[in-house]
């Protein structure tokens, strides 16, 4: 009796909980991987004003996804975890993210160039 008490909880459990939702993909077949190393990396008022010139971008036209992230700490030979913020952004081709790339937001976001000191860039295509 305890047992089909317990199923019966278990299934009223699962059907109140709410429907797990599948992530949504990056999309996009051009992709900008950014990896900044902040010139003062321990400067909480630094971190501050690197993310908020960073989110500015997010306007530009064009972007189809983007993400910040931090190091994951994960403690591995072959992971590097010396940066400060990763920035990646998803465009649907080339063309899109050369708009990006001259936009003025973009020009205002590397003339604040300061806060890092340390800029790595690599931008990958989808393979057909």
């Amino acid at each position: 009796m305890k047992t089909v008490i317990s199923a019966l909880a278990l299934a009223v459990a699962l059907l109140a909980a709410p429907a797990l939702k599948a992530q949504k993909p990056v999309e996009g077949k051009f992709l900008h991987h950014v990896y900044f190393w902040l010139a003062q990396p321990e400067s909480p008022a630094a971190r501050k004003q690197f993310l908020a010139e960073l989110n500015k971008m997010r306007a530009i036209p064009g972007i189809r996804y983007s993400f910040v992230g931090t190091p994951a700490a994960d403690a591995r030979d072959v992971v590097d975890n010396s940066f400060t913020y990763y920035w990646l952004v998803s465009f649907d081709d080339k063309a899109a993210w050369k708009v990006y790339d001259t936009h003025p937001l973009h020009d205002t976001f590397r003339s604040k160039s300061a806060l890092w000191k340390k800029v790595v860039v690599y931008d990958t295509q989808i393979v057909k």
